[in-house]
């Protein structure tokens, strides 16, 4: 079966640059948030004698370990947590005549792969050769469900092309701890904790499983049908085999050129306790089952395919004019949303579900570089990212506390569950920025979807507890002659600069903190109910607002930049262009004391600040600071190329903006960072979203009115895409000299391009302007 569709949504084997296999293995991923599936080797499974990386990978569903240190200090984080790597779905083993691809090293070619975005169909085509040079086609098609995020399907056909002989299918999984070949220096790229344990659910009449781990205490269930087969199709049996493993196997005699089909459905089931896992499983699995029953590949796989229709037709952005920046947009929102939890209990991982880099972690990208594409289109699945913050607020009180203040919360750095996992505290648990991007997000999804059930009974919470953080953590100080509000020892954005002195992003970000809780304490001033149950009083919110008010923001009053951290311009500047290309990324080549003691930037900083707050930001100003800051900066993060494509549009430099949103976009498609095969780059995926909404198009949001400054590159004829604003979905067209707008659904609201306001109603529901 092969489901033609549009070819501007379909990623070719041919047209990739890079054919190397463990980087086929992450772009060829399909995945639907709550797990993911590497496109490995299917004959590989658990054999040493393959160098791929195969793996199942459950959002949140993880094991840690100890972390071992010289010295351990209060506060330092326990566990190092990581995403558990379960068994390939995807493995099949198949025996001709005397020879089996479990045992005999069978020789597998990538002939063809094609990824249909449109309707999250994976189609492969492998040449198989045995030992003996018996040569076989291997058809895999798979996909994940987006209309029931537990399914997996895949479909194999196998196609004998220079013998007659028995052939034997065999689908059994009788491990769980995933063996890889990938070995990696990258200290960003994590190993396996292979803490799990795998049971079979005997007497199920299909292969089930628990799958538990050892320190975390979770329990998921596993199980898979396989289609009943129809002549000419040979039979396909449930069995046991010698070690009491459940499977199912199909033997028949095949002929050149005969295709024998095989297709089976996966139920990945939920996260529980392990005590709940242990205790409930026959009903766990019994309503894993509804899922896969009485039903069929092809219908799961059409059901979804109407999921995805609806994802484009909402949320694409078409370029016409750069047709392949056109296909690397398309599959960064392609695996955006793939990686999104949507059960308001897990977030987005650094890798996405496509590898294990950086233990499955979720970071502030989420909330800064990835929430917005999704606020804006799929308001429904920013609320449930948000809600993973809301679910962890707890945790995050409770961690502050254990460092040491009285009140407030404290995010952590890097997590699955809520608590720390970053054992580098000096780049990682002093990003106290944290708190701040993630009230900034709340405020922005409020801002954008006026959901105010959303802000009442959950992000105002968020907003007032992260605010109290900066409130125990600052303090006054006598500065530049006036007493002002300071934040020392901290992390910004920076990760080659590490424990400063009043880092600007964190303290313009801490300030907008402070002035969203008094914001909010005012507007629920008369519902008592919420402010006495957060206890919140006059005298504590006047002091946020004081603090607020006199925060210290570091500033070169001779260059006329907005300074990185104070006493910043004392720092030497590193000679960025001396350095050989073999030593970047720096951070595994310098001692970091080399970095931090020197002016040199990992990624966007301080210009963050100019394109999330840009009021008050003038021409001159946005221009002096990228100036500034664009040549000591390495680009080392995946995340800073878009965002000085944002600030380079803005300033008039059309040709850099281009530039650095060319190579952000390509970041994974294109391996501009060679290190795709560890998975792809979540946040860059959203930056670059950001890149083209923020830079080009040139959005500027406020609570006011959503207004466009557009700056379209000089290639692109028109750039089109839909948003959700305040209850309403609009369609933007615009061109090099004016745009177009059309109000889809809602009451309509006020847009401005360029200062010049107009009104859309259903009655008015279609504006032009020039500019």
């Amino acid at each position: 079966m092969r489901i033609e569709q549009s070819p501007e949504f379909q990623i070719h084997l041919q047209t990739l640059r890079s054919k190397e296999e463990l980087f086929l293995e992450t772009i060829y991923n399909v995945g639907n948030g709550h797990f993911g599936v590497r496109d490995s080797n299917p004959l590989q499974g658990n054999n040493h004698d393959y160098i791929g990386s195969p793996g199942l990978f459950i959002n949140g569903f993880f094991d840690y370990e100890e972390v071992a240190y010289g010295e351990k200090y209060r506060g330092y984080p326990d566990n190092n947590q990581g995403i558990n790597r379960l068994f390939d779905p995807r493995f099949i083993r198949i025996k001709v005549g005397n020879e089996d691809s479990l045992t005999d090293h069978f020789k597998v070619e990538n002939i063809d792969k094609n990824l249909d975005m449109q309707t999250g169909l994976l189609h492969e085509l492998f040449s198989v050769t045995t030992p003996g040079n018996r040569n076989f086609n291997l058809v895999v098609e798979s996909f994940a469900s987006l209309s029931k995020l537990n399914v997996y399907g895949v479909r194999y056909s196998v196609i004998p092309t220079n013998f007659s002989d028995e052939i034997e299918v065999i689908k059994v999984h009788d491990y769980v701890n995933q063996t890889v070949h990938q070995q990696d220096e990258d200290v960003r790229v994590s190993t396996d904790l292979g803490q799990m344990q795998l049971d079979f659910i005997p007497d199920n009449g299909q292969p089930s499983y628990l799958v538990t781990t050892f320190r975390s205490q979770q329990g998921a269930i596993i199980t898979y049908q396989a289609s009943e087969n129809f002549a000419p199709n040979p039979p396909i049996e449930y069995f046991r085999d010698d070690n009491h493993h459940y499977g199912y196997r199909s033997k028949y005699y095949a002929k050149p050129g005969s295709a024998k089909d095989f297709e089976f459905l996966f139920a990945i089931g939920d996260i529980h306790p392990l005590v709940n896992a242990n205790m409930y499983s026959d009903q766990y699995l019994s309503s894993l089952n509804n899922y896969i029953n009485d039903t069929t590949f092809k219908s799961d796989l059409m059901a979804s395919a109407q999921v995805w229709q609806t994802f484009w037709l909402h949320s694409d952005v078409e370029i016409d004019g750069d047709p392949a920046l056109q296909l690397c947009v398309r599959f960064n929102l392609f695996e955006l949303n793939q990686s999104a939890g949507r059960d308001a209990l897990t977030s987005i991982p650094a890798k996405g579900l496509t590898g294990n880099g950086y233990g499955g972690h979720f970071f502030w990208d989420t909330e800064i570089f990835m929430l917005p594409f999704f606020t804006y289109t799929q308001p429904e699945v920013a609320k449930d990212l948000l809600m993973f913050r809301y679910h962890t607020l707890q945790i995050a009180k409770e961690q502050a506390s254990d460092f040491g203040l009285g009140k407030g919360a404290m995010y952590p750095w890097r997590t699955i569950n809520g608590y720390e996992s970053s054992a580098y505290w000096l780049a990682g648990q002093a990003q106290f920025h944290i708190n701040a991007d993630i009230a900034f997000a709340v405020e922005q999804y409020y801002e954008i979807t006026s959901d105010d059930d959303f802000i009442r009974d959950y992000g105002f919470e968020i907003i007032l507890e992260t605010a109290r953080f900066w409130m125990e953590y600052g303090n006054y100080a006598e500065l530049d002659g006036k007493r002002q509000f300071v934040l020392n020892r901290v992390t910004g954005p920076d990760e080659y600069s590490a424990l400063v002195d009043n880092n600007y992003y964190t303290n313009v970000l801490a300030q907008s903190n402070l002035r969203l809780a008094v914001k909010y304490v005012r507007k629920f001033k008369g519902d008592d109910g919420i402010l006495s149950r957060l206890h919140v009083t006059d005298d504590e919110i006047d002091a946020m607002e004081k603090a607020a008010n006199a925060m210290y923001l570091p500033y070169d009053k001779e260059k006329n930049v907005k300074l990185q951290f104070q006493n910043f311009e004392q720092l030497p500047k590193m000679d960025i262009s001396a350095i050989d290309q073999s030593m970047f990324p720096l951070l595994l080549h310098y001692h970091p004391l080399m970095l931090y003691r020197h002016q040199v930037n990992k990624q966007a900083d301080t210009i963050m600040v100019d394109f999330m707050f840009p009021e008050g930001n003038t021409l001159d100003q946005l221009k002096a600071d990228y100036e500034f800051y664009e040549p000591i900066t390495t680009h080392d993060s995946s995340l800073s190329k878009a965002i000085y494509a944002i600030i380079a549009a803005r300033i008039g430099k059309d040709q850099q903006a281009y530039n650095f949103f060319s190579q952000a976009v390509q970041t994974d498609l294109m391996d501009v960072h060679h290190n795709t095969k560890n998975g792809i780059h979540a946040g860059s995926l959203g930056a670059a979203w950001e890149g083209i909404m923020y830079g080009f198009a040139g959005i500027v949001n406020n609570a006011t009115s959503f207004s466009l400054e557009p700056h379209l590159p000089s290639t692109w004829n028109c750039l089109k895409f839909k948003v959700h604003l305040y209850g309403n979905e609009f369609k933007f067209t615009i061109y090099q000299d004016s745009v177009e707008v059309e109000l889809l659904s809602g009451e309509g609201t006020d847009i401005t391009v360029y200062s010049h306001r107009k009104h859309l109603t259903p009655d008015n529901n279609r504006e032009t302007w020039q500019y």
